[in-house]
This record gives C-alpha cells, structure tokens and sequence, in this order.
C-alpha cells in the first residue's frame, strides 16, 4: 500500500488506488492557494454502530422519511444515520421543493441491516428504486449481480464522467461498466481539543508523534474526579473524568491502525490474511493495552456513551471521528474552533509511521429495478450530484471534481485538514468479492480482543483463520 503523495503521477492506478491518487480528494496546493445509523445518540457517525462496537447487532430501521408529495415517491436506502445525515435530509427535502410533484422516501438503516436487507430484496424482485453504499463494496456487490450498469442511464450526457477521477470510476467499474455514481469521499480525521490538552499543561500544536510519545501524553492528560493520573497512587478507574483518546469506530480505527504498524487485514494480491501477523498483533495489543493496563482509553462495554458525548463535555482530549462530524461541531459551537481543530491522525506506531482509512460513499440502482423507477431516481441521483456543494457543507469531500475547486468548499476548515491528510497518507481497504464477509471476520476478532473477553493473540488468529478461509475459497 503506497503513500498518497507517491501516487499523484502515478498513471498506472490499481482499482485500490483510486482514492489514494484521484482528484476527489482536495490537492493541498489547491487548498493552499485559495466522515449508521443505529449508533449512539449525536456521537455515532453516518456509518456507524455504537461507538465502541466493533460488530454491533443489527437494528431495526432507524428512520423513514417523506419529502414532497407524489404518487410513487423515489425510494432510496441508505445510511447515513449521522451527524451528516441533517444535510443529506435538508438535500431531499430541497430536492422536492425545486420539483413539484416529485416526492422521495428515505429509509435509513444501520449498515450491518442494509447488507442483509439489500441483496434479499433484489432476489425477492422488489429492490428500492436506488442506494448509497460503499465504494469498497462495488465489488461483491457487482460480482453478485446486485448493480445495474449505469454508462447508459447517466454517463452518456446527463453527468460527465471526466468531472470524476478516472481512478474512482476505476474502482466503481465492473467488466469496463460504470455500476455507480460517486458521491463524495470521506474517512477518520483527528478532531483535537485545544481546552483539555491546556488544562493538562501540555501544547495543543505540538501533538505526539508515535506511540510512545502519546503515551506519555495519555497519562499526562487522563484524570479522575479527584485530578490524580493513571500512573499516581490512588488513581480511580472507575471515576475517570478526562480521557486521552477514544477508539471511536472500530471499521476506522483498527485499519488505520493496522496499517500503522505495518499490518493489515488482508494482502495487497488478496491472498493472505494479515490479521495475525506480528504487525498487527502489535497494533492490537497497543489498543488493549491503552485500555486495560495504562487505563487512558475507555474499556468497551455495551450501551457505553458514545466519543461525540464525552467529547462535547471537554471528558476527551482527541477523537478519531469521520470527515462527517462537521455538523456536531456547528451544534456545539462551545467546542468548535477555535477550541478545537482538526488534523490527520497522530502515529501510535514505534516508528511514527502515519496512515488513515478512506472510502466513497457512492449511488447506485439496483438490478430489477423497473424503468418508471430507473427514471426516478435518474432524477434525484443526478440532482446530488450537481449539488455537491451543498453535501460539503456535512464535511464530505464532495466527487466531483469542478465542485472541490469551489473556493466555498476549499474553504471548510474541517474539509481542508481531510483533504491534507488524505493527500498525505490515506489508505483504502482491499477490495474483495467477499469484502463484507471479511469484514465482519476482523470486526469479531477485534471486537473479542478489545471486550477483554478472548486473549488478543487467541482472537487474532482465530480471526485470520476465518479471513484466510475466505481467501482461499474458489
């Protein structure tokens, strides 16, 4: 896996490149010269589950909404559940305002019921009208016949495909066919909180740069009620009062990592899991370790309050969060900068070696999908599209590529510093025609490892076995 910034010239771009070296992703000579429902409540980001759960039980619908009146409203499935789920609302209702006799129903759901729900409705034969996924998923759901091509339906005049990076629609294409429409391209970002970091006696600018370092720094700032640390006599675990950091969502947090320290989930050529590799144990254990034994990260149980709550209390010095938390800081403005800022996240490898998880969210319609309803969603899917201005004002790096030149979203504060980091040292995860299935292996492992409930060696291996079996399936 290669640096951003080695790959801008890079021609030869892989289908895992695509949000490595594209254009969706805000030049920092660019920015210079001018992120499921079903989470926890307001901390949760628009993909996630609980905060602290790393395979969260799937949950019923989290929302349905109406925007306009119509006899067959444009059904969409999604999740974006999140903090940038208020502007992608304010999108449809705006959407319907502008077309009258146009309605659209939104149906949000975690994404673990999504992945159920999705494939058993398009063999039932009644998919929505359209959905927004993952661009890491196009594979396994193109390779299960889930995706209508869409060349025909969009890209032959009604959007042009050159406004993309030709490395996303790399990766969005199945057999030379677009199967979807970029919407954005989002990721973790480290979200730094300048007050609790002061009140710790330490500078908020001059942040650790690996593993030790932050340490150090955790034990400086962690505090119980009483204001002793983790390493003084007398310290009260269960009265904590300021945490150093948080694990957040485990499907961002633990690539990130992972690649960190060298690691992985699964190899660059899909065949061999690295879930148990010596890297990744490190990384594990690293994470156990901030939580078991220096007590400065929180231990993961059930029902827990999620990062966005503790955070807005001043309870946490830095959250690792999505490119989509804008919408909680304009909501708090008592925690939006200048006392807080944001950045790519620090290393908590021995070496300083920096890395960050990014995706796509990305639109699609399904297979089976009858015309009357093809031409609904056309409609609103292209509508999103020209509109990606808006979708930045939720922290996304909007797709298209004459959108991210607008000085309005070059100038988001919380856009920029993702842009810088993605620039600098993103990473996407492998793609896989059993990508999910993968997916949910190292989520069970790590989940285990981390509940303190399976020793992190015994959970890891068992986990890659799980991942390898996969791999070496016909």
């Amino acid at each position: 896996m290669r640096k951003i910034s080695n790959l801008i010239t890079d021609h030869k771009l892989s289908r895992r490149q695509f949000l490595i070296s594209s254009g969706t992703v805000l030049s920092v000579a660019v920015l210079a010269a001018c992120a499921p429902a079903g989470q926890a409540p307001a901390a949760a980001p628009a993909d996630a589950p609980a905060a602290g759960a790393a395979a969260a039980v799937p949950t019923p619908t989290v929302g349905i909404n109406e925007y306009g009146k119509a006899d067959k409203p444009v059904l969409l499935w999604h999740g974006l559940g999140g903090a940038d789920g208020a502007t992608f609302a304010k999108m449809l209702e705006q959407y319907a305002k502008e077309n009258e006799g146009v309605a659209v129903r939104s149906e949000t759901y975690a994404w673990d019921v999504f992945f159920q729900k999705f494939p058993t409705a398009v063999a039932a034969g009644t998919p929505p009208d359209w959905v927004i996924f993952h661009a890491a998923e196009v594979p396994q759901m193109a390779g299960q016949g889930l995706m209508t091509p869409l060349d025909d339906i969009f890209f032959s005049g009604d959007i042009p495909k050159e406004d993309f990076s030709p490395a996303i629609m790399s990766v969005i294409s199945s057999e030379g066919k677009a199967m979807a429409v970029p919407f954005d391209n989002h990721g973790w970002l480290q979200y730094v909180n300048t007050k609790v970091i002061k009140d710790a006696g330490l500078d908020p600018e001059k942040l650790p740069t690996n593993g030790a370092e932050f340490l150090d720094f955790a034990l400086k700032v962690t505090t119980d009620e009483a204001g002793k640390h983790p390493n003084d006599a007398g310290f009260n675990a269960d009265k904590t009062k300021v945490w150093a950091i948080d694990q957040s969502w485990p499907r961002f947090t633990i690539p990130s990592t992972l690649w960190q320290f060298g690691g992985g989930t699964v190899s660059e050529d899909q065949k061999k899991s690295l879930l148990d590799s010596e890297q990744s144990m490190a990384a594990i254990q690293y994470w156990h370790d901030l939580m078991y034994k220096h007590k400065v990260v929180r231990p993961q149980v059930p029902g827990m309050a999620g990062a966005y709550d503790i955070y807005k209390t001043n309870s946490l010095a830095i959250m690792w969060d999505g490119t989509w938390s804008l919408n909680f800081f304009n909501d708090n403005p008592d925690i939006a900068p200048p006392t807080s800022y944001a950045t790519g996240l620090l290393s908590m490898a021995p070496d300083g070696k920096q890395a960050v998880k990014i995706d796509s969210h990305i639109m699609s319609i399904p297979t089976g999908v009858k015309e009357d309803g093809i031409e609904r969603a056309k409609k609103l899917i292209k509508w999103l599209s020209d509109n990606g201005k808006t979708w930045a004002t939720s922290g996304q790096i909007p797709a298209r590529l004459s959108v991210q030149k607008d000085p309005a979203v070059q100038g988001i504060w919380s856009v920029k510093a993702a842009a810088e980091a993605f620039n600098a040292f993103g990473h996407t995860e492998v793609p896989h025609k059993a990508f999910i299935e993968i997916q949910t292996a190292w989520e069970t492992a790590v989940s285990g490892a981390l509940t303190n409930t399976t020793p992190v060696d015994q959970a890891l291996k068992e986990g890659a076995k799980q991942i390898q079996d996969i791999l070496d399936r016909p």
